[in-house]
């Protein structure tokens, strides 16, 4: 009888030894797994804030462009100065956007998935949401533009603009307070943009070198 228990007892203990090391196995393999897809997370929020950089530096030059746009255009607003009947088409060019596309793909997935939790490293977890929060701040300044072109630049054009006189060499319409007001209120929307471009790439720059310090 003696003999039963100890054989019992030695099953039972066997039972546990296997379960545990079953458990142990599986959560090294869940802790694998976890490991390497925060790893791909982490390449692919890279990619993004490097794209994402490279496409605010390319907005950066826009606006400068636009700036010097604007800069030749006000010069020849209420004013009788040589050459004024060229800056005619520039006044045409006031409505073309210069737009912002984030590259938040990555961080979306994060979100939506729930696996921002894989990055545990709190700091950076925390570095991440601060950066994309950013994103609404800079979609506000790129639609003061928006706004700007549909609001008013449209309907300067539509309403007091004689396209028929333009076309005769008559541009009258550049003396109008009201498009020197409007072209002033694009000048100051798109250095906004040039200062949170510049924020952003600060922010992008910062949170890079966690990611990679990270990896």
């Amino acid at each position: 009888m003696k003999i039963k228990w100890k054989y019992a007892i030695g099953e039972i203990v066997i039972v546990i030894i296997g379960i545990s090391i079953a458990f142990a196995l599986n959560n090294w393999k869940e802790g694998q797994n976890n490991r390497k897809q925060k790893k791909q997370y982490l390449e692919n929020l890279i990619l993004d804030i490097e794209q994402e950089m490279e496409h605010l530096n390319e907005n950066q030059v826009k606006v400068q462009d636009k700036l010097k746009l604007i800069g030749a255009v006000k010069q020849h607003l209420g004013r009788k100065l040589p050459g004024r009947d060229t800056i005619v088409m520039k006044v045409f060019e006031l409505p073309r956007l210069v737009g912002f596309n984030p590259e938040n793909t990555t961080y979306e997935t994060l979100i939506n998935s729930g696996d921002m939790k894989l990055i545990d490293n709190f700091e950076l977890r925390r570095s991440v949401e601060k950066h994309y929060s950013k994103h609404s701040e800079i979609d506000i300044n790129y639609g003061r533009i928006e706004k700007i072109n549909e609001n008013y630049i449209g309907d300067f054009f539509i309403h007091e603009i004689d396209f028929n006189k333009v076309r005769q060499g008559n541009i009258d319409f550049l003396d109008k307070p009201l498009l020197m007001n409007i072209v002033n209120s694009l000048e100051g929307a798109y250095y906004m943009i040039l200062s949170s471009n510049a924020e952003g790439l600060k922010s992008n720059e910062a949170l890079l070198e966690q990611l990679k310090a990270e990896l």
